[in-house]
């Protein structure tokens, strides 16, 4: 049974439908002519007309006109000055200035992430690298006073360690329990020094200071054990060791994911595929465990935790019904 619709509530329809259209397209070209008077300044901060806005939020009171970007999250107008887009209480726009690092200063004094570092002495303030700095008497790791440290003699190591002509810090902590002054950092969070090896400041047992290297992906050795994030690698062989890629290795008789034995493998014949999953001529695996039910012939990875064989897809090591 069909529905009679009087001719003038179709026309009113009508109406709306159009002015409805028509209004959706004013609003979006609104909308781009917005976007396109966007005047972008960086880290967030922008400007439309006669307000400033950090990420989207506008910042009351700033001033459009004399506003502009610094680095690192800071900015300043005539009477302000922010970080990332709040209020630095007392701070001077005109002698203000980033010094990269999370570091700022005026004429009096010194920040960090937009707050005063109380004890620092402006004039002789310099940036060291990695968090660390340090003024004519005291030294900071990310704005906070690293007591007891040697501003005279200290001196930023790289990768979070640091040393004056006492003590090793890592991280902006003194830890001269194991670590001493000739420490080097290695890369991959290790260190040494004349004696011993460390892993994230901890002392990594067995371990044979005079020939360790960092090897790649977690995993170091020296000339009788191999490692991995500090830890031994049991059996693990150095002199054949051989990186994968996607946190595997081989030695000839072993495959290991992130330092353990991965059980079953073939070393000869393994290979990563990515995102944990790898496979050797029989077996497929993810993350160091087998895949059940996975076709090694067929078996690819495609993207995003997703793979496949011929006859079925997987998520993350799971198979999708």
């Amino acid at each position: 049974m069909m529905i009679k619709v009087p001719f003038k509530t179709m026309l009113v329809l009508l109406f709306l439908t159009t002015a409805t259209q028509v209004i959706c397209a004013n609003i979006a070209q609104d909308n781009r002519a917005t976007l396109l008077l966007q005047d972008h300044l960086g880290d967030g901060y922008s400007k439309i007309g006669s307000r400033v806005y950090y990420r989207g939020k506008e910042i009351a009171n700033a001033n459009a006109g004399s506003f502009q970007f610094l680095g690192e999250g800071y900015a300043k107008d005539t009477w302000k000055v922010y970080f990332r887009g709040v209020a630095v209480a007392d701070a001077s726009p005109s002698t203000f200035q980033s010094l990269g690092d999370g570091y700022a200063s005026d004429a009096w004094k010194v920040y960090f992430y937009g707050r005063s570092v109380s004890s620092a002495t402006v004039s002789s303030f310099k940036i060291l690298g990695n968090g660390y700095s340090k003024d004519s008497w005291k030294v900071y790791y990310l704005g906070k006073e690293i007591s007891g440290a040697s501003a005279a003699s200290f001196e930023n190591l790289g990768r979070g360690y640091a040393k004056d002509n006492w003590s090793s810090y890592y991280r902006g902590e003194k830890n001269d329990r194991f670590a001493g002054p000739t420490t080097q950092p290695l890369g991959g969070q290790y260190a040494k020094d004349n004696w011993s090896v460390y892993y994230r400041n901890q002392k990594v047992e067995e371990a044979s200071a005079s020939t360790f290297e960092y090897v790649e992906d977690g995993y170091a050795k020296d000339a009788w054990n191999l490692f991995y994030r500090g830890v031994k690698v049991e059996g693990g062989s150095p002199n054949s060791f051989k990186l994968i890629g996607n946190g595997y290795a081989a030695d000839p008789w072993a495959v290991y994911y992130q330092g353990i034995k991965v059980k079953g493998a073939s070393a000869s014949t393994f290979k990563a595929l990515g995102g944990g999953y790898a496979k050797d001529s029989w077996t497929v695996f993810y993350r160091g465990q087998e895949l059940k039910g996975a076709g090694a012939n067929t078996f690819e990875y495609l993207d995003n935790g997703y793979a496949r064989d011929a006859y079925s897809k997987f998520y993350r090591g799971e198979k999708l019904q």
